[in-house]
């Protein structure tokens, strides 16, 4: 048989009218599970199905069911793994039916691959309303161990799915998503399953893949992305700010949403890669550095899985040397300076925080990223603050300015210099981020400006 391509939404009923219902919607692979009824019954419901799926296209999988399947020309069964005791595989193969198995552990994956499974099944990823499971939820890191094991043969992710998870879910590795509950107990199914198709759209015959440009990384395509028309100049760090990574995909890979990054680091350390380095992500917003106005266009833009000031935990480990692994590599591919590696808040003053002062930029200088200055106590300095004016607001707007801020000499400390100096203080004087630029800053700043002359 040719390999097999599994649609990457995969739709579970237990009625053969809800395909009449939602086939019209563009459903291209269905399965049938009927329970408790009768064999004259459930062979109807089969028949049924059978013609709905011909008549738009889809593909018809039968749940348990393989004698009758193979009555009624069915061409795909998919088997727990109860089902595989009483099951003939020799007599499905010889009637060319293709076949699903359920998986759960390691042993019955091992069953599953030794039958020749052109499919195989993983859940509960999340906790299910379905039924009672005496397997705990696997969660999105098992999809990766399970399609490194299983290799070319493609891996189902169920349990617990919705569209923001379904896209989590195939990011981590899986080939389809599959789905009972989220769209038959939906108190409008027409509309639950087009939010399905729009999530799941860039995976469907492969659209908008691309090589990654990061070799740790796993592609994950988003709609949301441009021509470049500036040089690559910067590389712009930022935290999704969202209770979870899942809505954070399921956001940066909405067409409705407008937003995107070139890469997304898991709380785990995994890489997803979102746009093309070569393509201009919706990343930065409305934003300048020394004087670039085109930021989309001028950087590359890292999203960090964290939820930002709604939780400003941690970081985790295995986030910051992802973060710094995937930084050194886009840096020297296109010889973005140390100076270079920004913060959103930098470029977005008062508009944005992120990634916080909570960021380790010290961790992530000495694993070779970034520039970082030691601060300085400087007893009896003068704090120059909002409303203040003269020589020193001006000079203090000159530095800034000279660094990358977009700040005008005025020389009055007005709103935009207060944020610019918060700005700058959550990445290089986070002890107190204030708006007001004391000693500490005011050397901080003169220090990072006498090694970017020292560099020039």
């Amino acid at each position: 048989m040719a390999a097999l391509k599994l649609d990457p939404f995969y739709l579970i009923v237990d009625d053969a009218d809800w395909l009449a219902r939602l086939s019209p919607q563009g459903l291209r692979l269905v399965q049938l599970r009927v329970k408790d009824r009768d064999e004259p019954e459930t062979r109807a419901q089969i028949a049924k199905a059978r013609e709905i799926c011909a008549r738009w296209g889809a593909q018809l999988v039968v749940n348990d069911y393989w004698r009758l399947a193979i009555d009624e020309g069915c061409d795909f069964v998919h088997l727990g793994q109860g089902d595989l005791d009483g099951a003939d595989i020799a007599a499905l193969r010889r009637a060319g039916v293709r076949i699903g198995v359920s998986t759960h552990d390691e042993a019955e994956l091992d069953r599953a691959l030794s039958i020749g499974a052109d499919y195989v099944a993983l859940g509960p990823i999340y906790p299910t309303l379905l039924k009672q499971m005496e397997f705990a939820p696997q969660g999105l890191a098992r999809i990766g161990a399970w399609k490194a094991a299983i290799g070319e043969t493609p891996l189902v992710a169920i349990g617990g799915l919705t569209p923001e998870r379904a896209i989590a879910a195939l990011a981590a590795g899986a080939d389809s998503a599959c789905v009972v509950t989220d769209i038959l107990r939906s108190p409008e199914p027409e509309a639950r399953t087009q939010e399905w198709l729009s999530a799941t759209q860039p995976w469907r015959a492969g659209e908008g893949f691309f090589a990654p440009d990061f070799a740790g990384a796993r592609i994950c395509p988003s709609p949301n992305h441009g021509p470049r028309l500036r040089p690559i100049s910067s590389l712009v760090i930022h935290y999704t700010g969202m209770q979870t990574g899942e809505s954070a995909l399921a956001l940066l890979c909405s067409p409705h949403s407008l937003v995107s990054a070139h890469y997304v680091v898991e709380e785990d350390g995994r890489v997803l890669q979102l746009v093309p380095e070569s393509r201009r992500a919706w990343h930065a917003g409305i934003s300048v550095w020394a004087g670039e106005t085109d930021m989309n266009s001028a950087s590359i833009g890292i999203e960090i899985v964290h939820p930002g000031y709604l939780d400003p935990r941690p970081y985790t480990a295995a986030q910051i040397e992802a973060t710094a692994a995937l930084a050194r590599d886009v840096c020297r591919r296109h010889a973005i300076p140390p100076e270079r590696v920004l913060a959103h808040s930098d470029i977005s003053p008062g508009r944005k925080r992120d990634p916080g002062e909570f960021f380790p930029w010290e961790e992530l200088a000495r694993l070779g990223v970034g520039r970082i200055v030691e601060e300085t106590f400087s007893e009896g300095a003068t704090t120059v603050a909002l409303g203040d004016e003269g020589a020193k607001v001006a000079s203090l707007q000159r530095d800034l300015a000279a660094y990358g801020y977009g700040v005008e000499e005025t020389g009055v400390y007005d709103a935009q210099t207060v944020q610019a100096v918060e700005a700058f203080q959550r990445h290089f004087r986070r002890a107190k981020v204030d708006g007001r630029a004391d000693g500490e800053t005011r050397v901080a700043l003169a220090r990072l400006l006498a090694a970017l002359g020292e560099r020039v």
